[in-house]
């Protein structure tokens, strides 16, 4: 397989990484015993009044990445914001288990894949959620053009600085797909140097390196990070075990030349190999959910290989005080190859964005424009889907009152070529948004918000099952209404919001007929609640509560109106506490509960509710100087999970956290 390009040369190894961590780790065991004493006094009731004070003068939190720059408390929609001290203190360590623990996502493995995992938010569903929500890092789009899943594994957690989900809205500035919300990843410009490995069962070994430096004019970071995994059970009758491994790896950059003037360049590669296994039938997977698979297709388990390489690059201009210029483009070469079905295909994405913003005292805009084009190039066919996009928004503030609309107009042109046929359909889709705050005071505010969204149809589409030319479905439309209020102040922080959306031709595979359609209209509604509560000055729990009724409310087939969305479970509840028993050191004991759903794709409810979804984990950390020792516990109880899924005839089965599982590792900052 070739190596991916724009990274030459050599690179720190799994092994120089983790003896680089031990080297710092030896060095910390010369500290004298009075030092040690003294890094583990007890958390005392002053010290943390002490922290409280340092975080409540801190500057409100920004969505900084949302076109318009806007304070999270006079929002006019539903936030969830999440800082750098927030991901420290969740004691995570990849972004998966981030999101699924500590937000309103749900993420599962593509099909055992644990490095491409589907997104679900405001009830679209295990299937197709991934789809209606936009995905970006410093503005890139991570969402394809076919239905594989947003590669979030390529982000490496201790880059974060920042996720920003943003629900019911978003269509008018990042437009095809933000239909049930954005999740926004904004990485830090690092200074110093960061070193972690860890070590858990299954053989999996972890060792990440950043480094950094910071200056007036200009600054420059980087990082590698490896992950191995020797496989947690046997996948294959001839005694593969679902090994797994990637290597990440990139740089960013930006420097100041002049006053008001910013240039950034970043690049970043990624070298994945999964083998991962087919399903299990119900039954298998309730006796034991480590039997091996039965041969599907012919294929014993799936092997893929995956790589990609970004090159990003940018500029900010403030042409005033008030008025700045924008432009940004990034470059993607990528490669997906299922050596299980010697399928192969490569991949080209170039996008480009430009913006105009004027940020006065109390009114701010903006007005922007952005292209895509992809294309993918599998055999003798080329497919393409190329956006074009232009928006404009405006927020005003009038004291206590902010008010907020925006417009977009975008153009989907799709063609397909092979050796004896061309294909192409233009589509012209447009979006809108209203929204509302209302500041009670300095912690509390109300808001209100009208969305008006689309999904474009993914270019696999198209094309049914097996093989064969699908049709040009519709494109998906969403009309959603928002409302809520949020709190955020001490000992406690308190968001809600209540939502309604009507969905027009909701894109679904009809796993019976082998046919990608469209469902005539579904309608989604449900109440969100998310919230931190300081019990006590060294005990403090957070809790991310959603329930959502989805239902086919219209369909030509009237045997399945009435039904409700397959892949849509109605209550997902987050809950987490931490103890703090000395300054440095922290416990958490955190439960995810999902309820019973049906599986994806069984729109005729045949299979009827599966089971819930469980798991309780714990973690702990303690932390001396520069350096953090950390222990993990997942699915602490060894219960059995799983993604189901309807193939028109019978159910497949693919176990995920169905076993307890541990790691335990160090971190030092230097």
């Amino acid at each position: 397989m070739k190596s991916p390009k724009g990274f030459k040369g050599k690179y720190f190894s799994l092994a120089a990484i983790t003896a680089t961590v031990a080297t710092v780790t030896l060095q910390a065991q010369t500290v004298s015993a009075q030092q040690v004493t003294q890094a583990s006094q007890e958390y005392t009731k002053e010290a943390h009044e002490e922290d409280v004070l340092l975080e409540v003068d801190e500057a409100p939190v920004v969505v900084i990445s949302k076109k318009i720059v806007v304070s999270e408390a006079k929002a006019p929609f539903a936030t969830e914001i999440y800082t750098k001290s927030h991901i420290e203190r969740s004691r995570a360590k990849n972004i998966y288990d981030f999101l699924n623990s500590q937000t309103s996502l749900n993420a599962f493995p593509h099909y055992g894949n644990p490095f491409a995992q589907k997104l679900d938010l405001r009830g679209f569903g295990a299937e197709n959620g991934y789809q209606n929500v936009v995905v970006t890092v410093n503005g890139r789009r991570l969402n394809n053009i076919d239905m594989s899943p947003q590669l979030l594994a390529s982000i490496p957690l201790e880059t974060v600085d920042k996720i920003e989900i943003l629900k019911g809205s978003g269509s008018v500035e990042y437009g095809d797909g933000a239909t049930a919300g954005v999740v926004n990843i904004v990485t830090k410009e690092f200074s110093g140097a960061s070193a972690m490995t860890y070590l858990g069962n299954g053989g999996r070994k972890f060792g990440s390196l950043m480094l950094g430096v910071e200056e007036e004019y200009f600054s420059l970071s980087g990082f590698v990070e490896e992950y191995r995994q020797d496989g947690f059970k046997t996948i294959g009758s001839d005694g593969k075990k679902d090994e797994a491994s990637s290597t990440n790896k990139g740089f960013k950059g930006s420097v100041r030349p002049v006053e008001g003037l910013s240039l950034s360049l970043g690049a970043q590669s990624s070298k994945m190999r999964i083998f991962y296994p087919n399903a299990l039938t119900l039954e298998e997977y309730k006796n034991n959910p480590k039997t091996i698979p039965a041969p599907s297709w012919g294929t014993l388990y799936n092997e893929q290989y995956y790589t990609s390489d970004v090159l990003s690059y940018g500029l900010d201009y403030a042409l005033t005080q008030a008025w700045k210029v924008s432009i940004e483009a990034n470059q993607e070469r990528k490669t997906s190859e299922f050596v299980t079905y010697g399928s192969r295909n490569r991949y080209h994405y170039d996008s480009y964005g430009a913006k105009l913003s004027y940020g006065g005292d109390s009114l701010k805009a903006v007005l922007g424009g952005d292209l895509f084009d992809g294309d993918r190039k599998g055999g003798l066919t080329t497919t393409t889907k190329k956006n074009q996009g232009a928006y404009a928004k405006a927020d005003y503030s009038l004291g206590q009152h902010t008010f907020s609309s925006g417009v977009r107009d975008e153009r989907v042109r799709y063609t397909y070529k092979d050796t004896t046929s061309h294909l192409e359909r233009t589509r012209s889709l447009n979006a809108y948004d209203v929204g509302y705050s209302f500041q009670l005071n300095s912690a509390s505010s109300f808001f209100a918000n009208y969305n008006h969204g689309f999904q474009a149809p993914d270019i696999d589409r198209f094309f049914a099952f097996g093989g064969g030319f699908n049709g040009f479905i519709d494109p998906m439309k969403t009309k959603t209404f928002n409302v809520g209020y949020r709190y955020k102040g001490y000992p406690f922080e308190f968001k809600t919001a209540l939502f309604h959306a009507r969905v027009d031709n909701e894109i679904y595979y009809n796993a019976f007929t082998g046919a990608n359609t469209n469902f005539d209209e579904t309608k989604k509604q449900g109440v969100e609640l998310s919230g931190r509560y300081q019990i006590m000055y060294n005990v403090y729990s957070t809790l991310n509560y959603a329930y959502v009724k989805s239902e086919i409310t219209k369909d030509a087939n009237a045997a399945i109106m009435g039904n409700e969305t397959p892949g849509v479970a109605r209550h997902n509840a987050k809950i987490a506490f931490t103890f703090q028993p000395t300054f440095h050191s922290a416990l958490t004991l955190s439960h995810h509960y999902k309820s019973g759903a049906y599986a994806a794709d069984d729109i005729d409810h045949s299979f009827g509710k599966m089971e819930a979804y469980h798991s309780t984990d714990l973690s702990g950390s303690y932390r001396f100087k520069q350096y953090e020792f950390f222990a993990q516990i997942t699915n602490l109880f060894d219960r059995p999970n799983a993604v189901f899924a309807d193939d028109g005839f019978s159910l497949g089965v693919y176990p995920v956290n169905y076993e307890r599982r541990f790691l335990v590792g160090v971190k030092a900052t230097f």
